[in-house]
Parts: C-alpha cells; structure tokens; sequence
C-alpha cells in the first residue's frame, strides 16, 4: 500500500510551498468535473515519466478522480517513489476532496475543434 495523506492534513498544507498537488485525472474525469484543487498541477502519467526532471523537489501530492480503484494513482506514487521523489497519494482523491467540502478551483474546458 502506498502512503496516503487525508484532505484535512492537505487543506492546512495548501499553499505551503513544498508541497505540489499533482492532478493526474484522465483525460475524460477532467473534462467531466470541471474544477481541481487549488493550485494543482494537471499532469498525465506519461508527461510524469517524461517530465519528471522539470519537477520540483517538493512533496508530491497525487491524486486521482471519482473512481474508486484508484489503482493507476498508487501506481504513479510507487514509480515517483521508486525514482526517489516524495510522493504521496490523497485518500480518496478528488470525490474525497469535493464531498468533504474542501475549496475548489473551476478550469478552463478544452477547446473544441471546429473542422474548417
């Protein structure tokens, strides 16, 4: 089982500046729920593991959406861990954060586009 950290302890953290709040969320659960945590930074597994140097030394905050496996964020977490970075995984991820009537941030959608 991978560290986790609970929405209470992440709310007194938030701003802290060793601390980053990685939004890992598909790309469909992004687009369906249109707000994150604020200040979170939208980042893929593979933009992860091809970006990882550009990264701060921070503790790293993982999270995921509303499904309740959550297996591919503890999977992110171990591989940040295993490449030695400070990774923990927020207990129940976003639908955790949003029913426990934590602040939020509404995001831009992507634009659609139109065929010319």
């Amino acid at each position: 089982m991978e560290p986790t950290i609970i929405c209470d302890e992440l709310f007194m953290r938030l701003g802290d500046e060793d601390v980053l709040v990685l939004d890992c969320r598909d790309a469909m659960d992004w687009e369906r729920f249109e707000i994150h945590i604020p200040g979170a930074l939208r980042m893929t597994a593979s933009e992860i593991a091809r970006d990882l140097g550009m990264l701060p030394d921070d503790e790293l905050i993982v999270l995921c959406g509303t499904t309740q496996d959550c297996a591919d964020i503890r999977r992110i977490c171990r591989v940040l861990r295993l490449r030695g970075r400070n990774a923990v995984c927020l207990a129940g991820g976003l639908h955790a954060w949003v029913t426990g009537g934590y602040p939020t941030e509404r995001h831009a959608r992507a634009p659609s586009h139109a065929h010319r």
